[in-house]
């Protein structure tokens, strides 16, 4: 019997909790789209933007919107969820009853962590691509290029073993223009130096043009060498390497950032701000987990005004926890901090703190 009581309450609640879920995401989209849109109308008003691209730039962002929009909305859901109870004395019944506060509540950590896992794979898998999309469409309707050709260039190679010095990449040609290329040893002893006016990417390989090459020989001494053209197996580094590294990291999926970070450590690039993003995405996937044990913890806690002031003591919550993770990813960022503590240190604070206040939370 006390099986069957406790799965009435938790079907009482779902049936509060999930209307107000989906009324709240659908607001809360509805109020990024708006924002989205008008932070850009006057652009495309200027560009004499098409009515039917504009729309097509909102359909792009409204998986965006939801996925930004979720955490809170499920932080208000909750919230509202467990207050209207308190509010209405019910709680009091149920917790007479002897269902305890963590029983009861069961149902929404359970759809807090079936919704960790939707949104991690959701945000991966369609916000990725239809971000991706929405930029450039928005990037075409407004005007805007983007080139990813780079001047005055360093990259390390092999473990350091061999560094160009480039003064430009022209990545429409992907070629070189003021090469310079230096081998070195298992010793890091210079081994050889190349400068060439120009290089250009074969698909596997850089081909140098009108090149002076200097080699060391066993007795110590140089040899200077004239070449027309000129390449080496060695010298294969792929013109991502010279690229301007101003990536949006926002349109890699966590796969790809893992392959970024990889490729930013091999040519001696700062790797700092990719390595953070990667790991938030994985941290930021528990999110919804975190306000729902806030809202929980915040919801017996008050006698008078119980819905309002459990609401906002919820949002309150919430936005030091947003506030904290800004904080520590832009310390990751600029590696004052380890990339994985700016992005896991806020989450593991906010559970312990959530875990305790929940524990002593009326019930």
């Amino acid at each position: 019997m006390g099986r069957a009581k406790t799965r009435i309450l938790r079907g009482y609640l779902l049936r509060i909790f999930l209307p107000a879920l989906g009324a709240s995401l659908g607001l809360f989209a509805l109020i990024l789209e708006l924002v989205d849109l008008f932070g850009n109308l006057w652009r495309y008003l200027a560009q004499e933007a098409p009515l039917l691209a504009v729309l097509k730039v909102m359909a792009l962002y409204l998986p965006t919107a939801v996925s930004n929009g979720l955490p809170i909305a499920l932080l208000f859901a909750a919230s509202y969820s467990l207050a209207s109870l308190y509010a209405g004395n019910e709680l009091t019944v149920i917790f007479g009853s002897g269902v305890s506060l963590a029983r009861f509540t069961a149902p929404l950590f359970a759809a807090a962590l079936a919704l960790c896992a939707l949104s991690f794979f959701f945000d991966d898998g369609v916000v990725l691509r239809t971000v991706k999309s929405k930029n450039e469409l928005s990037r075409q309707l407004l005007n805007q290029k983007s080139s990813l050709s780079n001047p005055d260039v360093t990259v390390i190679a092999r473990d350091g073993a061999i560094v160009y010095r480039v003064q430009f990449y022209d990545d429409a040609s992907m070629s070189l223009s003021g090469v310079t290329v230096i081998e070195r040893d298992d010793k890091g002893e210079p081994a050889a130096r190349t400068e060439a006016a120009t290089a250009r990417w074969d698909g596997s390989r850089w081909v140098f043009g009108r090149v002076r090459r200097f080699e060391r020989a066993l007795d110590g001494s140089w040899n200077d060498l004239s070449y027309g053209s000129w390449t080496s197996e060695r010298l294969d580094e792929r013109p991502d390497a010279f690229r301007s590294q101003n990536r949006d990291l926002n349109e890699l999926s966590a796969s790809e950032l893992g392959v970024y970070v990889s490729f930013l450590r091999r040519a001696g690039l700062p790797f700092a701000a990719a390595q953070a993003e990667r790991n938030k995405r994985y941290s930021f996937a528990f999110t919804p987990l975190v306000v729902v044990l806030l809202a929980g913890a915040a919801g017996g806690r008050f006698r008078k005004n119980v819905l309002l002031a459990s609401l906002l003591t919820s949002l309150i919550a919430a936005t030091l926890y947003y506030v904290a993770q800004m904080i520590t990813m832009l310390l990751a960022k600029t590696g004052a901090i380890d990339p994985r503590l700016g992005a896991w240190a806020p989450l593991v604070v906010f559970i312990a703190a959530g875990v305790l206040l929940f524990r002593t939370a009326r019930t």
